[in-house]
């Protein structure tokens, strides 16, 4: 397939799934229902080519230019430096609220090219952004007659040798992409998005239905938007281009260590198994604080706590974190799933990995956003997490509540497979003591030990004691 000219949009997972951005001199077509997000993605894209150098028009049929200045600002598009510099330049094209309209004879787009065009050929303009076709078609003609006038606007746009964005609504978020229906035959990339209701929560999904003359990413990829615009991330499957290594470092916890030979191996992803009660935050935070004593950068995610009960808890036990955080090895974020969504989390840990570096990651438990959402949300979230910290190179320890371990063998399989090792934390309290045990489940790349441990939690936290003995059991 022969390469084609791209802008790049400077949305990084959009980027990544168009396989470089969007079509030179060509057309693109952004398409959802009502509150999906086309206008804030048109209004980012034309801030975004702006700020690279090419010249653009916006048409503004929908919104009038003080509201689409307010919201550019809000979001630090760099709205108006860009009009004040004349690499943007909005165009109103909405009807005036005090007049009334009156539609005689057929439609015809040669007057709004021809305005266009005196714009372009003043202003030097290289892209041009509608939205939205539905609002300039709302006096809707003949489907013959508009499919004629869309592709008179279309191939206007191409003989001024404009790359164009045009965003159109659709009625249904499955089926015909527009509410005109004849838009995406003469358009080069498609991108569909959508604001679903799953599992009783919003769920933001982008895909790019069509891409002509380019290879591009299948499927559905969430997307949220955040204080600064639009974020899509997808799943990638890239992984840092540097050898595996074979270095070790310590979980934290002296008998830990030495059940699987020497620590943990570095770039790992560790899910740690266990009822509740047997342990797991504590191992968590043995991690984390071990890797901020080492001066590492550690990211520490709690989901079942508020971070002052989370600290407390952690000092009880020897775990004080403050000096870490004033070091600035350590932060900690307390959250519960229900207040955010698995995309933003994402997309949230991706920009803590670019800002603050981390080489250690914990999210203790992951059982809590299974619970907050639905299992194909679940799975996306768990092999979107895998993916980028692979990309990234980095280690992470995942806990995981569950009722007991003959549970966890009707876990979907992607949560055995996208971990390295499995630590496997349990107790029996039908004894007069609470008797807890320990067994690395498994451990890819290295040998580890196959027995069950006792272990206890004490005031300097957990503590592998000795072998279980099997006669005794």
């Amino acid at each position: 397939m022969a390469s084609i000219e791209k802008f790049p949009t400077g949305i990084q997972g959009l980027d990544l799934i168009t396989h470089g951005g969007i079509p030179k001199g060509r057309t693109t077509l952004i398409t959802g229902r009502s509150g999906a997000g086309k206008s804030l993605l048109a209004l980012q894209l034309a801030c975004t080519l702006a700020r690279s150098g090419q010249k653009t028009i916006f048409l503004a049929v929908e919104e009038d230019p003080a509201d689409l200045a307010t919201t550019a600002d809000a979001l630090e598009f760099g709205y108006r430096d860009l009009v004040a510099q004349g690499l943007l330049t909005v165009t109103n094209l909405s009807p005036a609220e005090d007049t009334l309209d009156t539609v005689t004879g057929d439609y015809d787009m040669t007057g709004l090219l021809h305005r266009i065009r005196g714009t372009v050929q003043n202003l030097g303009a290289t892209v041009v952004v509608l939205d939205s076709s539905t609002a300039l078609f709302s006096e809707r003609p003949a489907e013959q007659r508009l499919r004629r006038l869309f592709f008179q606007l279309v191939f206007g746009f191409r003989r001024l040798g404009l790359t164009s964005l045009v965003t159109a609504e659709a009625l249904e978020d499955y089926g015909q992409h527009t509410a005109l229906g004849v838009e995406d035959f003469v358009c080069d990339l498609v991108i569909t998005l959508r604001n679903l209701i799953d599992g009783g929560r919003r769920r933001r999904l982008l895909e790019v239905h069509k891409y002509r003359r380019s290879a591009h990413n299948k499927g559905e990829y969430p997307f949220t938007i955040t204080s600064r615009g639009i974020s899509v991330y997808p799943v990638n499957g890239v992984t840092a281009d540097l050898a595996p290594s074979t270095d070790r470092f310590s979980s934290g916890v002296e008998g830990l260590d030495r059940m699987n030979h020497g620590g943990w191996l570095r770039d790992s992803i560790i899910l740690v198994r266990g009822p509740t009660g047997s342990g797991k935050t504590t191992l968590a935070g043995m991690y984390a604080r071990a890797g901020a004593y080492r001066k590492e950068r550690v990211l520490y995610y709690g989901f079942e706590e508020t971070k002052p009960i989370l600290m407390r808890n952690f000092a009880a036990v020897s775990l004080g974190m403050e000096e870490a955080e004033r070091a600035g090895h350590l932060r900690v974020h307390c959250r519960y799933p229900d207040s955010t969504s698995p995309e933003d989390l994402l997309i949230d840990i991706r920009n803590e990995l670019a800002e603050f570096m981390p080489t250690l990651i914990v999210l203790d438990s992951i059982s809590s956003i299974e619970h907050a959402t639905t299992p194909s949300t679940f799975r996306h979230f768990m092999v979107g997490l895998a993916a980028m910290i692979r990309e990234h190179a980095r280690s992470a320890m995942l806990t995981q509540t569950i009722a007991s371990h003959a549970e966890s063998a009707d876990d979907a399989p992607y949560l055995s497979t996208v971990c390295d090792a499995i630590v496997m934390v349990d107790y029996q309290a039908n004894a007069p003591d609470l008797s807890r045990t320990m067994r690395v489940l498994k451990m890819r790349g290295s040998q580890h030990a196959t027995e069950q441990y006792r272990v206890a939690i004490t005031k300097n936290g957990l503590e592998v004691v000795s072998p279980v003995d099997a006669a005794a059991t």
